[in-house]
């Protein structure tokens, strides 16, 4: 079973210095894919992870999520294994929680919402609810390491799309907590 069967992931980080990987399990704890943090150490130490790679638990590139230098408000895109855009996700201008923006290029909008302590997040569409996000801390341990768990629910029937979409926002604001702790 692979990432786009399967109605909830678990996604396991694993950050060291210069990469920001993670494990993909289903509920049960079996792999089902991981994330590779991509390009050259030079670039990652200047400017950050900037591109990683989700690939499925058969070695298949999935989708590629890629944050390009931008002023302003934090922009990602989402490419598929071919290279084609999915999806931009936007970081919207909010106060008390984190929002964004998931602009799929074949598809409705979705919108991720947080709480303010950015531990649950939903993702809606015109549909309704299309996920719900859990972050939590393995332990005290880990949360020194900087690793974290993020749970995604995935209400039945989503489309790979969709799926695609939400794993890149997810990760997308992960790397925006990133820049924000080392910018403060």
């Amino acid at each position: 079973m692979g990432i786009l069967q399967t109605d909830a992931i678990v996604l396991y980080q694993v950050r060291s210095f210069l990469s920001n990987d993670f494990a993909i399990h289903d509920l049960t704890g079996q792999p089902v894919g991981r994330i590779v943090t991509e390009g050259g150490a030079g670039s990652r130490l200047l400017m950050g992870n900037r591109q990683l790679a989700i690939v499925d638990s058969d070695g298949t590139l999935l989708m590629r999520l890629v944050d390009p230098p931008n002023l302003g408000l934090d922009r990602f895109e989402v490419l598929d294994g071919h290279g084609n855009l999915v999806a931009r996700i936007v970081k919207e201008f909010t106060l008390f929680k984190k929002a964004l923006r998931i602009e799929l290029t074949t598809g409705p909008q979705l919108r991720l919402d947080g709480s303010l302590f950015d531990h649950e997040f939903s993702v809606t569409g015109p549909g309704g609810v299309a996920a719900t996000v859990s972050r939590h801390w393995p332990g005290v341990t880990q949360v020194f390491l900087g690793r974290e768990r993020y749970v995604l629910g995935f209400s039945p029937q989503v489309p790979a799309p969709e799926k695609l979409g939400t794993i890149g926002a997810v990760i997308a604001l992960d790397l925006i907590r990133a820049k924000q702790r080392n910018n403060g």
